[in-house]
């Protein structure tokens, strides 16, 4: 029986995700939702109460995804040059892959970073963002990242990336971000 509830679940926010990325949370009802899981409205306030707790968790859910794309193979890579190249490629390919996410947060972070309903995700999100300022932080300490660079600004510029609609145009900026976040070595 828990194995039914939670693919029932999983199949409610999967529904959801799709929904919010092609129609952003305004544009989405809980019935929409409900026809796209195949499931009665009812059911999905059963796990969600409602439609903005439903939202921020399929949001939390999309950052979790992203993040451990991005940083899960990189944990332990200590040359700094290769880490944040890998970090670029990983995330250059997750946003031509994972289009539903990648169009949710593309869509939807202003929101999430006004809001004040949604505070998890707006703290999930700021966390996955000091992650990636972290990195580039470490890297200039490390003497890899060009000393004229600012970790904070480095860090809205690849998260801004996501804005692009090109593929071949996304693999260009990757290796332009890499020719201006590393020193040459």
């Amino acid at each position: 029986m828990g194995r039914k509830i939670n693919l029932t679940k999983q199949r409610i926010l999967e529904a959801a995700k799709l929904a919010f990325s092609k129609k952003g949370y305004e544009g989405v009802s809980i019935d929409e939702i409900a026809q796209l899981a195949n499931v009665r409205k009812s059911l999905i306030y059963y796990y969600f109460p409602s439609k903005e707790v439903l939202f921020e968790e399929v949001w939390v859910n999309s950052i979790n995804e992203l993040e451990n794309e991005l940083f899960g193979e990189n944990e332990n890579e200590s040359n700094y040059a290769v880490k944040i190249k890998n970090f670029l490629r990983r995330y250059i390919d997750f946003l031509t892959s994972k289009k539903a996410i990648s169009e949710l947060i593309r869509r939807e972070k202003t929101n999430i970073l006004d809001h004040e309903t949604w505070k998890n995700a707006k703290k999930r999100y700021e966390s996955f963002l000091s992650k990636i300022e972290e990195m580039i932080s470490e890297g200039k300490k490390k003497k890899y990242v060009n000393e004229n660079i600012e970790p904070e600004v480095a860090t809205e510029m690849i998260a801004s990336v996501d804005s692009v609609p090109r593929k071949t145009l996304l693999r260009q900026i990757e290796k332009m971000l890499v020719n201006v976040l590393l020193k040459e070595r």
